[in-house]
């Protein structure tokens, strides 16, 4: 693994397009230009317009770190120094040196165009320069965004004064709705005619009322298609001799890196049965992360406290992920990484992630099955074992459906264990899976009684 700092490993970069940068790796290790060529896109010019695809940066940067740069977006700003003999505050935005200068990053207006002073060796850079990085941490150890150039900033250049829109957005940041979002990657992109903020991270866009009160969110995140990588071909024989053991039984229903869907009708009893078992698992050890789509904090911890799942030995190792402003698979990932790994997570509840990610129809088994595979494709980076909590189907609906919860019936083919939580007759609620990666079948487990 290369420690150089000029190095950019999958994880920077992901922090840099988190961040709103289109980072791209160079030609080699030598040379200053970007690749010519990428699987997506026709050059890396392309990347002025966008971020890359989590699927690209994997092939770019996900066998070893590379050394590599961005490529300016519409209100990025690169002032590149040529010569030593003034350097920049490095105070006032976030600065790298170079072997012949100084990089100064800030934001600009949206119209900027690229300029040069010859006389002082400078240049400008904006939408649609490539910038090579040398101290690719420079970008991330600056808190907050970039400050906006204006005529006043020392070595100033004319026309890169920040936007009224811009400059609104900035001055509104206080918002606590919004503070939120740009503390989890969200970047102001500008302001509408009607007052309304309009946010990106990455494929996702969003609009935020100007009083804060009203988040609309989009997402693209459907169109992407993963980078194919390099198949790897084995023989049965090969197989054999590698000593490949299954995957760690976290719970006695799903191993590690395996999903079960739990599905039961309202106040069945899904939700407490999940606080549960993270609660016994986390006093076990295991790092367990409940990513809660609907009820809050507040009802969060008095369903903990009503189901008794409280305890010193939980420690720090129970984590609670309120997904309500960014109902989205990225969120999670993104917040798995930032916890350094997690052995359970548990999804409260499959309808409203599936909403917030942009899947307009939940019952096509066509847009689910392909976004479960995103899930899929997603998560297999943490290896953890993971729990769907699903709501059973509305009174009426095909009862043979109903194992596997609302909606699509696709669902049930791709996950490795189906629950479900029922009420018999004399009224006793009784948990039962079907759980495929198990030798011995799952015996139904009394869970209360009316």
């Amino acid at each position: 693994m290369n420690t150089d700092t000029s190095f950019i490993s999958l994880p920077l970069a992901r922090e840099l397009v988190a961040r709103g940068w289109s980072v791209v790796p160079t030609e080699n290790d030598v040379e200053k230009r970007p690749k010519a060529r990428f699987s997506k896109a026709k050059s890396w010019r392309d990347f002025s317009d966008r971020l890359p695809t989590d699927a690209e940066l994997l092939g770019w940067f996900g066998a070893k770190p590379r050394r590599g740069g961005v490529v300016l977006h519409k209100g990025q700003l690169c002032i590149d120094w040529d010569t030593k003999d003034a350097p920049p505050d490095s105070a006032l935005a976030p600065t790298e040196e170079t072997a012949h200068g100084f990089h100064q990053f800030w934001r600009c207006s949206a119209d900027a165009k690229i300029s040069h002073d010859h006389e002082r060796k400078i240049d400008f850079l904006t939408y649609g320069s490539f910038v090579r990085l040398c101290n690719p941490r420079c970008l991330l150890d600056w808190q907050g965004e970039l400050p906006v150039y204006a005529a006043t900033a020392a070595h100033a250049a004319p026309e890169t004064n920040a936007s009224p829109e811009t400059n609104a957005a900035a001055s509104d940041r206080n918002a606590p709705l919004l503070s939120l979002l740009l503390s989890q990657g969200w970047r102001v992109s500008g302001k509408a005619a009607n007052g309304w903020f309009n946010l990106v991270n990455g494929s996702k866009s969003a609009s935020l009322s100007e009083d804060g009160s009203v988040l609309k969110m989009f997402s693209t995140t459907m169109c992407e298609r993963p980078a194919a990588p390099a198949p790897e071909i084995v023989s049965a024989r090969e197989l054999g001799k590698r000593n490949l053991s299954l995957a760690e039984p976290v719970l006695n229903f799903c191993r590690r890196g395996s999903f079960a869907l739990v599905s039961g009708d309202p106040k069945a009893g899904k939700t407490t049965l999940a606080l549960k078992i993270c609660a016994k698992k986390a006093a076990e050890g295991y790092r367990c992360m409940y990513a809660d789509f609907e009820n809050g904090p507040a009802l969060f911890w008095h369903r903990l406290g009503k189901a008794k799942a409280v305890g010193e030995e939980a420690g720090d190792n129970l984590l609670y992920l309120d997904c309500r402003f960014s109902p989205t698979l990225d969120y999670i990932a993104s917040a798995m990484r930032a916890a350094g790994g997690v052995d359970l997570l548990v999804i409260d509840c499959w309808g409203l992630l599936v909403a917030g990610d942009g899947v307009e129809d939940e019952s096509s088994n066509a847009l689910v099955s392909a976004y479960f595979l995103k899930v899929r494709r997603t998560l297999s980076e943490f290896d953890a074992a993971t729990v769907i909590l699903h709501h059973t189907p509305k009174s009426g609906a095909n009862e043979k459906l109903c194992f596997a919860g609302a909606g699509a019936s696709s669902l049930q083919r791709y996950v490795q264990t189906i629950a479900r939580i029922s009420e018999d007759k004399s009224g006793a609620y009784w948990f039962n899976a079907l759980c495929r990666e198990f030798d011995e079948p799952f015996r139904p487990v009394l869970l209360r009684r009316a």
